[in-house]
């Protein structure tokens, strides 16, 4: 009979994690994806703030709309897209046929298949960077606007110099949230890649899950984890001393 029975290996496990070049590279990816995705959820969030900020004719009715995606179960917005983006029933690869565009197959190319992530992520969280940007351009007195503009101040001026310092702190909010969680994307990845093709959008949630469910590794896994966790914490407090130095007033200082 084998023996089953766990057995310690002292610090083998995090001496492996020092070594695995698949690990670092699980790393890089996630680092790569939470920086753009934050990116580009920062810019149409902030874009769709600002419209929102407009008071456009229905604006409840469409801030409800736009909402919608940010109240799904990513399980559910990673299923979704990968039926839009699928060769074989997906309007969008339909859609490129009709216009005699390339045949590409979205999830199964390494470029492609980083984008369509960032696309469905996109999708599913800049409502949220929205609605926080909406709600500190709604404290902003437009009293503020009306002097600058009194003084001919232009739109990127109102922009520059009142809009953006005012809000500068939940953007800062807006993208720490945002990399925090992008980082340890798992289920959008593993409804629409499984981390393929081969390893380029194996990012770190998902070599850790295969590490435990795949592999049964789940002494390496847990020590992965452990270690992620750990300069997730370190980044995060160092997050918060720079959030707090940003908001410190500055005589202050």
């Amino acid at each position: 009979m084998y023996d089953t029975l766990p057995r310690w290996n002292h610090f083998e496990n995090f001496g492996r994690i020092l070594r695995d070049s698949g690990l670092r590279e699980s790393l890089s990816l996630s680092v790569e994806f939470a920086v753009i995705a934050t990116a580009a959820e920062l810019v149409i969030g902030l874009a769709a703030a600002l419209f929102f900020d407009t008071d456009p004719p229905s604006r409840n009715l469409l801030l409800g709309l736009f909402m919608l995606p940010m109240i799904m179960a990513p399980v559910v917005v990673g299923t979704a897209w990968s039926t839009l983006f699928d060769r074989t029933v997906g309007p969008i690869p339909y859609l490129f046929q009709v216009l005699h565009g390339p045949d590409i197959q979205w999830l199964a190319t390494p470029a492609t298949a980083m984008f369509a992530l960032l696309i469905a992520d996109a999708w599913e969280w800049a409502p949220l960077v929205a609605l926080l940007l909406f709600a500190a351009l709604q404290v902003i007195p437009h009293e503020q606007y009306e002097a600058a503009r009194v003084d001919g101040a232009s739109a990127p001026q109102l922009f520059l110099r009142i809009t953006l310092p005012q809000i500068a702190g939940m953007i800062l909010v807006a993208a720490g949230l945002r990399v925090m969680d992008a980082f340890l994307e798992l289920d959008k990845v593993f409804v629409m890649t499984g981390g393929g093709p081969g390893s380029s959008t194996q990012f770190v949630s998902m070599f850790v899950y295969k590490q435990a469910f795949q592999f049964y590794e789940l002494g390496y896994a847990s020590a992965v984890i452990t270690v992620v966790l750990a300069l997730l914490a370190v980044a995060y407090a160092m997050y918060l001393r720079s959030y707090g130095r940003a908001l410190r007033p500055a005589d202050s200082r």
